[in-house]
């Protein structure tokens, strides 16, 4: 990993900002969740997201490319790298690590759906694993796999749209360490202020309700006291695609219940901004 990375974010948005131009883009979803939207057959999509994320002294960048393809109107394969840099201040100082995390393979597959006048309504699942290749170090990559289970509900419309979903992501144990495991539970209200033409720059707003229990780490054997607990983060967020050839989509996740185990850092906020076209 380079050394400048936020040079590196820069350039790689701007880059497919300007790619984005050419080809069309359709993702009307929330960004701190899964929907049941599928690209459509032959459809393939390429998105560029980078998250910034902060909890007491750690600081976490992540840039992920993401290529998906509709191997059939409803289902999609999607495998995706991460480039990670983490920020640790101690009282020693600033510690550092840059490189690339565990690659992710993925399956959606949409197994109801239902037009209606004005709307549409759809139920997906997800499955996914990451691939242990990552820089394994515990914290960029590890050495076993981490598999997620999802389901995810939405009705998206001409005026307002909503998402629901769950998932549940595992850790298998590698060398004697566990992360504890997460169940995500989120909901989501859109809203298009006005309806737009074709070819007229389209905005919608996206207000999440997003639920995360976390359980305790475990290392050899024995649960970490100091790990894990209950959050419940709002996140607003917003979806420019202008022309209907570009999908821009940014957001902020804001704590606003923590319940703690042990002594931790409570978490700060997580940002996300992505650039999203199709070919």
């Amino acid at each position: 990993m380079l050394r400048n990375f936020g040079l590196v974010l820069t350039i790689m948005t701007l880059l497919l900002m300007s790619l984005a131009y050419t080809v069309p883009a359709e993702a009307h979803e929330p960004i701190f969740m899964i929907s049941p939207e599928a690209p459509g057959k032959g459809a393939f999509d390429i998105h560029t997201e980078i998250t910034h994320e902060r909890q007491g002294d750690e600081r976490r960048f992540e840039l992920e490319q993401e290529f998906s393809y509709g191997l059939t109107r409803d289902l999609a394969v999607g495998f995706s790298i991460p480039f990670v840099r983490e920020e640790n201040i101690t009282p020693a100082g600033q510690n550092v690590e840059n490189g690339i995390g565990d690659p992710t393979m993925r399956i959606k597959w949409r197994f109801w759906d239902k037009d209606l006048p004005g709307a549409k309504y759809a139920v997906a699942s997800v499955i996914q694993s990451t691939i242990p290749v990552g820089k394994g170090d515990g914290r960029l990559g590890r050495e076993k796999p981490s598999l997620l289970a999802g389901l995810a509900h939405g009705r998206e419309g001409l005026h307002w749209y909503y998402f629901v979903d769950a998932r549940y992501l595992y850790h298998v144990e590698d060398n004697d360490t566990k992360p504890g495991d997460r169940l995500h539970l989120d909901v989501a209200y859109g809203l298009r202020p006005e309806l737009r033409g074709l070819e007229e720059t389209d905005i919608v707003y996206f207000f999440e309700l997003n639920y995360l229990h976390e359980r305790k780490a475990r290392i050899n054997g024995f649960a970490n006291a100091n790990s894990g607990g209950d959050f419940i983060f709002f996140s607003p967020e917003i979806l420019i695609s202008p022309t209907n050839r570009i999908m821009l989509r940014g957001g902020v996740q804001i704590p606003i219940l923590q319940s703690l185990n042990g002594q931790q850092a409570p978490k700060d906020f997580v940002m996300k901004t992505a650039v999203e076209f199709r070919f």
